[in-house]
C-alpha cells in the first residue's frame, strides 16, 4: 500500500513545440511528443498497487459478522437494551419513545430500509453528518459501509431520545450508563491487582531505580487485553460470563495481560514501542505554553480512547505509567464528545472511574485513584473530547484541527476495534499488507492495540493468520480472542507525491530496461511495471521527498551550527569524483541513504559521494541515482542548493543481474521511472516526474504539516518553449569553441534568431539555475564534461522532457533518447538544457563543447 492525497494536476495536453531547423540538420525529431497524462484519483488514503482502494466492509454478506451486527444485534441486543435501561425517560408515547421505536422497524427491515439525513436535532454535528449521510442516501442499512452503518446508528439513538434537544427530558442523558456502571463496578476486583502493580511501578520510578523496556511493555499489554470489555458486544450482567464469579472476564483480561496474552498475540512491535517510549530523545518535541506564558519542552502522549469500564481503568494505569517513568510530560486522553457504540468512554466515563478507584475501600485502589486525580489536576493528564471521534470517517480524513493536534505527539496510542478499522478505512486489506503501508496516512507515530472483532486486518503474517484460525475456526477474527500490537514510528505521509505515482494508468508503459519475471514484461515501445514494483516507486518517491524534508530542515539551521555543519569534511577528504567533501554532503547523503534504505523498496543507492552503489535492501526493485547536495560549495554564503535524483527499475537483463549494482545504476537516461529535484530557497521545493508521460510537478513545503503541496494551484511545471537567458559562467568565454563564443555574442546584441538581446543569470548552483529555467525559459548548462551523467544530468534531462524542455550533451542528441548509459558511474557530460526553441537555436552554431579545463572556485 501507499499514500495518496491531494490530487496531482492535470497535465497539459498541447504538444511541445516541433525545433526549428539547423545548419547541421535537424538535431532533434520535429514530430510532436503525446500529450502528457495524469488521471485523477480520489483524495487521501492508502491505495494498493494500481491505485486502488479494497472493498469496503458491507453487512449484505449473509453469514458475516457485519450482516449479524446490522440485520440482528443492533436491533435485538443494542437497541432492546435501550429501552429496558432508560425506561424512566422513555415513557409510552413520549416523542423519544416513538423515535426509537420507529428506528426499531427500520432495523427490522434492514434490507429495505433506506439512510436518511441525520435529523437536525440541535447537535453541534449535524451538518458533518449531513456530509457523511450524502454518498449513501438511498442505500440500504445492508448496503452501506458496515462502519457508517454502526456510527449511524448510534448517532440516530442519541437524535431520537433528544440527547442535544434541551427540552427533552433525555436531554444530555447517556443511554447507555447503566451498562458502564455495571462494567465499571464488575472490573473493581481486577482493579486492585492492577492497582498493587501501579502503586509498586510509580514508587520504583519515584525512588530513581531503573525501569526496564520490559515493564513498561507490560503496560501496553495491560492496556492491549483491556480491549475484550467491549459491553456492546457482551452479556448484560457486566462480564459475569456463564455465571460465575462477578467480575470474572475483568479479572481474566487482567491475568492474560500478566501471563500468557503473547501466545494469542497475531502482530506485536510491543517491545518496540516501549523502547520508543523509553528513549531520551523523544520523537518530536514541541514547544507548549504554560500557566506564566513561558514555553516549555512537552513529550505528549496521545491516547485514542476506547471503551469505558474496567478496558479504560487499563487505560489509565498505562497512562499512569508513561508519566511515572517520564515516557511522556503529558498524556492527553481522547474520548468521545457524546455516548456512542455503548461502551465508547467520555469524558464523564474518564472522570467516574477515577473517582470510583480514588473513593474504593481498597487502600491499594485508592491510592492509585488519588495519584490520578493528581495527573488531572497538574494537567499531566487532559482530557480531550471530540466529536471526530464519533464519526466513521477514515482517519486519513480526520479533521484539519484534530489531525494537526495529532501530529504534535510524539506517539499517538490508537485503542480498539472500532478506533483500528477508521485506520483501515473499514476496508478488506490482504492481511498481510504491511501495517506500515496501510497507516502510511496517519499524521504521528502511532501504536494501535486491538483485540480483533472484526473482519478485517494488516500487518497479520500468513502462518499467524493460519495459526489463529485453527485454534479457533470460524470466529477467530471476531471473537476478541487474539491480539496485535502495530507500531508505526514513522509514517511516511507524503500523500500528494504519493499520488504521481498511484495515478499512473495500470497499463503505464515505460522505456527501456529489461523484463522481470512475473511483470507485464516487454511490450511496444517499453514495458509495465508489476504490482511490487509499482508499490516500491511510490515508496522511493515519498522516501525522496521525506529526505527531501529533512535536509531542508538540515540546511535551515546550519548557520547556527557552523562548527559541526559548515565549512569542509576535515582531512581535506574528497568524493568520488575529486570534489571537496564538505560536512553538509555527507550529512545529506546519510539522510537520503537512511530515507530509502527505511522504505524498503529500494535495492541500489548510488550517490555522487560514494565510489559504488550500495545495496539497501536486497528485495527492493528500484535503483536510485542521487546527488544530495548540488551546489554544496555555496553553502557557507547561504546561496540557493538542492538535491538531484533519478529512480531506476532493478533489471535482471542489465549486467550479471539484479545483483550488480554497477548495471543497474548506469542506466540511459530513457530508462528512468522517475526523476526530479529538491529545491532550498526561500521555500523549499520539490519537482517531480513520474511515468514518461507525467507532467513536471512541483511542490512545496508547508512548514506546519511537514507535507509537501501542490504549488502553482496545480498547474503543471512547463518550461516556455522561447526565453531571453542564457546561464552559464561567462568566465570560461576565452576557452570555448567558436561555435559557443558566436552564439553567446549574438545573443548579447540581439543578433539570434528572435532579434533579442539576452541577458546572462548564472547561480552556480545547478538546480538553481535549472529551476529558474524551467520557470522562465532560455538555457542553462555547462559546456565542460563537468556535470556527472547519472547523479544530475540525466535526472534533469527526464524532468526537462515533462516539462516540455529538452537537454543534450552539445552533441545533436536528446539526452531522452540515448540508448546507451555512461561506460561508468561517475562518468561526466556537458550539458544543454531549456527551451526547445533557444536549444536548438544554440545547436545551429555548430561546436559549443568545451574540452575538460579546472577553474578556481
Amino acid at each position: 500500500a501507499s499514500p495518496a492525497g491531494t490530487t496531482a494536476p492535470a497535465s497539459s495536453s498541447s504538444p511541445r513545440r516541433a525545433r526549428p531547423p539547423t545548419r547541421r540538420g535537424a538535431p532533434f525529431s520535429s514530430r510532436p511528443a503525446p500529450p502528457r497524462r495524469m488521471s485523477s484519483m480520489p483524495s487521501g488514503g492508502p491505495r494498493t498497487w494500481d491505485g486502488s482502494t479494497p472493498p469496503v466492509i458491507t453487512s449484505d454478506e449473509p453469514g458475516s459478522w457485519a450482516h449479524d451486527t446490522v440485520s440482528r444485534r443492533l436491533r435485538e441486543d443494542i437497541l432492546a437494551r435501550v429501552f429496558r435501561d432508560n425506561a424512566d425517560v422513555l415513557a409510552s408515547g413520549t416523542n423519544a419513545e416513538a423515535n426509537l421505536r420507529a428506528l426499531d422497524a427500520e432495523l427490522a427491515a434492514a434490507a429495505t430500509s433506506v439512510i436518511t439525513r441525520v435529523p437536525p436535532d440541535g447537535g453541534p454535528d449535524v451538518d458533518t453528518w449531513t456530509q457523511l449521510c450524502e454518498p449513501h442516501l438511498g442505500k440500504t442499512w445492508l448496503e452501506a459501509p458496515w462502519l457508517f452503518a454502526e456510527f449511524y446508528f448510534y448517532r440516530r439513538i442519541l437524535a431520537a431520545i433528544g440527547y442535544f434537544d434541551p427540552a427533552s427530558p433525555a436531554f444530555g442523558h447517556d443511554p447507555f450508563a447503566r451498562d458502564k456502571r455495571a462494567g465499571l463496578d464488575a472490573g473493581m476486583g481486577a482493579a486492585a491487582s492492577l492497582a498493587r502493580r501501579t502503586n509498586a511501578f510509580a514508587e520504583k520510578c519515584q525512588s530513581g531505580s531503573a525501569v526496564t523496556a520490559e515493564e513498561v511493555r507490560l503496560f501496553l499489554m495491560v492496556a492491549l487485553w483491556g480491549n475484550r470489555m467491549d459491553l456492546s458486544i457482551w452479556p448484560e450482567d457486566g462480564g459475569n460470563e456463564g455465571g460465575g464469579v462477578k467480575g470474572e472476564r475483568a479479572a481474566n483480561a487482567f491475568a492474560d495481560a500478566l501471563s500468557s496474552g503473547e501466545k494469542y498475540l497475531l502482530a506485536d512491535d510491543s517491545q518496540a514501542a516501549a523502547r520508543l517510549l523509553l528513549s531520551p530523545t523523544p520523537v518530536k518535541h514541541r514547544e507548549r505554553q504554560t500557566a506564566g506564558g513561558t514555553k516549555s519542552k512537552a513529550k505528549d502522549v496521545s491516547v485514542v480512547v476506547d471503551n469505558a469500564g474496567f478496558e479504560l481503568t487499563c487505560d489509565l494505569a498505562m497512562a499512569d505509567a508513561l508519566i511515572a517513568r517520564g515516557c511522556a510530560s503529558r498524556v492527553t486522553l481522547r474520548v468521545k464528545a457524546h455516548p456512542t457504540f455503548v461502551s465508547d468512554a467520555t469524558v464523564a466515563d474518564a472522570i467516574d472511574t477515577v473517582d470510583a478507584m480514588a473513593s474504593s475501600a481498597d487502600a491499594d485502589v485508592a491510592a492509585m485513584g488519588a495519584r490520578w486525580r493528581r495527573h488531572l489536576a497538574s494537567g499531566a493528564w487532559v482530557l480531550v473530547p471530540d466529536f471526530a471521534w464519533c464519526q466513521p470517517q477514515p482517519f486519513w480524513s480526520l479533521p484539519d484541527p484534530v489531525a494537526a493536534e495529532l501530529a504534535r505527539s510524539a506517539l499517538v496510542i490508537i485503542k480498539g476495534d472500532a478506533n483500528y478499522r477508521r485506520l483501515l478505512g473499514d476496508a478488506r486489506w490482504d492481511l498481510a499488507t504491511p501495517f506500515e503501508d496501510v497507516t502510511c496516512c496517519f499524521p504521528a507515530p502511532l501504536l494501535a492495540l486491538r483485540t480483533l472483532k472484526a473482519e478485517l486486518g494488516c500487518g497479520i503474517p500468513r502462518l499467524k493468520a493460519k495459526d489463529a484460525e485453527e485454534k479457533r475456526p470460524g470466529d477467530w477474527m471476531t471473537s476478541g480472542t487474539f491480539g496485535c500490537a502495530q507500531l508505526n514510528a514513522a509514517p511516511a505521509g507524503q500523500h500528494a507525491v504519493a499520488s504521481l505515482a498511484t495515478a499512473l494508468p495500470r497499463d503505464a508503459s515505460f522505456a527501456g530496461g529489461g523484463g522481470r519475471e512475473g511483470g507485464k514484461g516487454e511490450g511496444e515501445g517499453g514495458f509495465a511495471l508489476a504490482e511490487r514494483e509499482r508499490l516500491d516507486l511510490t515508496k522511493t518517491i515519498v522516501a525522496l521527498a521525506n529526505a527531501s524534508r529533512e535536509l531542508a530542515r538540515e540546511l535551515r539551521s546550519a548557520p547556527a551550527r557552523s562548527s559541526v555543519a559548515l565549512g569542509s569534511v576535515a582531512g581535506g577528504t574528497r568524493n568520488a569524483t575529486g570534489d571537496d567533501r564538505r560536512k553538509l554532503d555527507v550529512v545529506a547523503d546519510d539522510i537520503f541513504a537512511s530515507h530509502l534504505a527505511a522504505c524498503g523498496g529500494v535495492r541500489w543507492y548510488s550517490s555522487e559521494e560514494t565510489d559504488e552503489p550500495r545495496e539497501l535492501e536486497p528485495g527492493g526493485t528500484i535503483a536510485v541515482c542521487c546527488d544530495p547536495l548540488d551546489g554544496s560549495r555555496n553553502i557557507d554564503c547561504n546561496i540557493p542548493v538542492g538535491s538531484i535524483f533519478g529512480v531506476y527499475r532493478v533489471a535482471p537483463t542489465l549486467g550479471t543481474g539484479e545483483g550488480d549494482g554497477v548495471a543497474q545504476c548506469t542506466q540511459p537516461a530513457r530508462s528512468q521511472l522517475a526523476a526530479g529535484y529538491a529545491h532550498h530557497s526561500g521555500a523549499a521545493t520539490l519537482v517531480l516526474a513520474v511515468g514518461d508521460e507525467g507532467s513536471a510537478v512541483e511542490f512545496v513545503l508547508d512548514d506546519d504539516t511537514g507535507a509537501f503541496v501542490v504549488a502553482n494551484d496545480g498547474a503543471p511545471l512547463r518550461c516556455p518553449p522561447r526565453g531571453q537567458i542564457y546561464s552559464l559562467n561567462d568566465a570560461g568565454f576565452d576557452d570555448w569553441p567558436e561555435g559557443l563564443r558566436r552564439y553567446v555574442t549574438d545573443a548579447r546584441r540581439g543578433e539570434n534568431q528572435t532579434g533579442k538581446r539576452y541577458s546572462a543569470r548564472y547561480v552556480c548552483s545547478l538546480v538553481g539555475d535549472f529551476h529558474r529555467t524551467m520557470k522562465y525559459g532560455g538555457w542553462c548548462g555547462n559546456p565542460r564534461p563537468h556535470l556527472r551523467r547519472q547523479f544530475e544530468v540525466s535526472p534533469l534531462a527526464f524532468v526537462a522532457r515533462a516539462a516540455g524542455a529538452v537537454a543534450t550533451d552539445g552533441s545533436y542528441e536528446d539526452l531522452m533518447a540515448t540508448e546507451t548509459g555512461p561506460v561508468a558511474a561517475h562518468e561526466r557530460t556537458p550539458l544543454f538544457v531549456g527551451s526547445v526553441d533557444d536549444v536548438g537555436e544554440l545547436l545551429t552554431y555548430g561546436d559549443i563543447r568545451q574540452v575538460a579545463k579546472t577553474y578556481a572556485l
